[in-house]
């Protein structure tokens, strides 16, 4: 049984009334600034796409989530939202909230459609179980059947996601050997051509000493897993093949490739598991948003532990005047942020 996804946290719950992916969204391949709340734009191996996220589709998800009246009674009681003076209203930060997790819902579909990864009935049932955990099942069997049905679908595709990297889909098991000179590169190099294992090489040369205490095993090739130079040899070293000494800014490496053995390799599954939450990550980070300025500004900000977080931030709420006539003398503060957006391509 493949274990219940640790996404990091700009996927998972935002807290656990609020972290549903909202599916039928209505997103279009065009459509326009005067109709989109978000449009997202992404890159893979077919080219660039481009997901349309219009107020209208927004609008209609929030309103079905909130017509669930155990849920506005969990959300009135978490306190999650402010609604005080000077700051957003509750319904402009539900939505800002809600707009973030769509865009970031966009890479999880990408990596759906690049992989063409199949949604499994284990994948559901998992998923099933994570909704009823997230919401309760009480509340989860409030909402409209066919939206409790999109909800679990998209938690399902996360599931199959990380199930998909599980099973290592590259099929190359990397194992390096990390020193500092060419000369020792050469050196340990000759050595093993002469006859002497790459993995008794690695545990008595290589400098990376947590890889070495394991033959150099560094474990499946993952998309964009290593730096550019060692990334490019692991993806095209011939399979049993000593390949190097490959520079990078580490040193020297020599790098062997295996294919990747699914009753062997297990133990590598929580490494894998990391793995595809970086993959996603990368996928985020790379995304070019332009948001509606009615909903806000895409914005990273790094958290408490240094990771970089995406999401959207609230408009400032505009002030409000403590005089009748528009002078100088009474007239609010200007507020000024500094955020770079970009209009959004066109359909």
């Amino acid at each position: 049984m493949i274990a219940r996804p640790t996404f990091s946290p700009w996927l998972r719950r935002v807290a656990v009334l609020l972290a549903v992916v909202v599916v039928g969204l209505g997103l279009s391949a065009c459509s326009n600034r005067t109709t989109d709340a978000a449009s997202v734009t992404y890159r893979d191996n077919t080219g660039d796409h481009t997901v349309h996220i219009t107020s209208a589709a927004l609008d209609d998800e929030l309103h079905a989530l909130l017509a669930n009246n155990l849920f506005t009674k969990e959300l009135k009681a978490s306190g999650i939202f402010p609604n005080v003076a000077g700051e957003v209203t509750t319904d402009t930060q539900l939505s800002t909230r809600w707009l973030t997790t769509l865009i970031r819902q966009t890479v999880v579909d990408a990596e759906i459609n690049n992989g063409k990864i199949t949604v499994t009935p284990t994948d559901t049932a998992q998923a099933t179980q994570d909704e009823t955990t997230t919401f309760t099942a009480p509340v989860l069997a409030a909402f409209d059947k066919s939206f409790t049905t999109k909800l679990v679908h998209r938690d399902a595709q996360l599931f199959a996601v990380y199930r998909y990297y599980q099973t290592c889909p590259s099929g190359r098991f990397v194992s390096h050997i990390l020193v500092k000179t060419k000369a020792e590169a050469d050196a340990a190099l000759a050595v093993i051509r002469s006859g002497e294992k790459f993995a008794d090489i690695a545990k008595t040369r290589s400098i990376d000493t947590t890889s070495g205490k394991v033959g150099g095993a560094l474990g499946c090739l993952t998309p964009n897993e290593f730096v550019k130079e060692l990334q490019s040899a692991a993806e095209t070293a011939p399979l049993g093949v000593v390949t190097g000494p490959v520079k990078t800014g580490f040193g020297y490496h020599l790098v062997l490739v295996r294919a990747w053995s699914p009753t062997t390799d297990t133990s590598y599954g929580q490494a894998l598991t990391q793995a595809a939450s970086a993959v996603l990550s990368a996928r985020l980070r790379d995304l070019k948003v332009w948001v509606n300025p009615r909903y806000g500004t895409w914005s990273a900000a790094k958290d408490a532990q240094g990771n970089t977080n995406f999401s959207v931030i609230p408009p400032a709420a505009p002030q409000v005047r403590t005089c009748r006539e528009a002078t100088p003398a009474c007239a609010p503060a200007t507020t000024s942020t500094s955020t770079t957006t970009t209009a959004p391509p066109a359909g």
